[in-house]
């Protein structure tokens, strides 16, 4: 199979071609492309005869990238030391948070947990938790949402604000 991009006037893409095999000439409206190219042809423009990625298509792709980035950002492990002086690696992804803010709200009316309760660190180990515990893991686990979301912003900001498909592509976590 072989792809091109159809484009009017202004070098725009409007549309796209598949050919059963690479013809010996294309319209003069139509530039060869990739099965990927041909996928969004409003991505793309000619200019002085060259396939060029507009700049708000690759802003777009760009900004979906940073968001599986911070998707990962907020899943990582952290590091919390128990009122107990245990200092251990907790899971921060979004099955362990869930659980975590079902236990807060299971236990919130006494604000305190059954006598041995304990949270599982990352490496398995049984760590005595209270009720306090719980919260400053929460929060723990908030900070690094909280700052991974503030620098997704600021990424985001720049990937905005840039002008050409290479500064929007040097724009990385």
């Amino acid at each position: 199979m072989f792809f091109a991009l159809i484009f009017d006037a202004k070098g725009n893409g409007v549309g796209t071609h598949v050919y059963a095999e690479q013809p010996q000439a294309l319209p003069s409206n139509q530039i060869a492309c990739t099965q990927d190219q041909s996928q969004n042809p409003q991505s793309w423009s000619i200019v002085n005869g060259n396939l060029i990625q507009n700049v708000e298509s690759s802003q777009a792709d760009q900004i979906s990238l940073l968001k599986q980035s911070y998707a990962t950002a907020i899943a990582q492990t952290v590091t919390y030391t128990s009122k107990g002086g245990v200092t251990k690696t907790y899971q921060a992804d979004p099955g362990s948070i869930s659980n975590l803010q079902n236990m807060l709200l299971a236990f919130q009316a006494a604000a305190a947990v059954p006598a041995g309760f304990y949270w599982v660190a990352a490496d398995n180990t049984q760590v005595p938790f209270t009720y306090a515990d719980m919260q400053g893991l929460a929060q723990t686990i908030g900070a690094q949402g909280a700052a991974a979301f503030q620098h997704l912003q600021t990424l985001k900001a720049k990937v905005l604000a840039a002008t050409t498909v290479s500064a929007v592509q040097a724009i990385t976590w």
